[in-house]
């Protein structure tokens, strides 16, 4: 009986070591700020710089591209917007962003440094990011 319950000790601190911690819902593991800046070659549609510095802004807007599914092939696109994430270690993460203001289209996400690499935001989370863009341009 001993023996069993020394066992069961043992595997339930093996079990607690093993378990890995979800902080991807904490602030500090967010980043600080996320900025979009205004492509000035981009002339199809009005655009304002927007900065983003709430924890919940900056959640929604990392949910979606952590959502993001990766599209395949060369990618031909204009981009609206240069997005700089400025993480909690102080590096930036680059992107070109393009959302334009039709509910019916889906955002588009580009590595900033392996422009090859491009990304869709799904039409529910391209609609959050224009709402929470337009209380930010108002």
């Amino acid at each position: 009986m001993k023996k069993g319950a020394i066992l069961l000790c043992l595997f339930a601190v093996f079990l607690a070591s093993c378990t890995h911690t979800d902080t991807s819902g904490s602030d500090e593991n967010l980043p600080s700020l996320i900025t979009l800046t205004c492509n000035p070659d981009y002339t199809f549609e009005p655009c304002q710089d927007i900065q983003f510095d709430e924890p919940t802004e900056v959640r929604m807007i990392m949910n979606a591209i952590e959502n993001a599914e990766l599209l395949p092939g060369n990618l031909n696109y204009a981009a609206q917007y240069k997005m700089s994430i400025t993480n909690t270690d102080r590096s930036v993460t680059k992107y070109d962003f393009s959302i334009g203001t039709d509910p019916e289209m889906k955002a588009l996400l580009v590595d900033g440094i392996d422009t090859t690499t491009g990304y869709s935001i799904s039409l529910e989370d391209s609609n959050q990011l224009r709402s929470l863009m337009q209380k930010h341009t108002d």
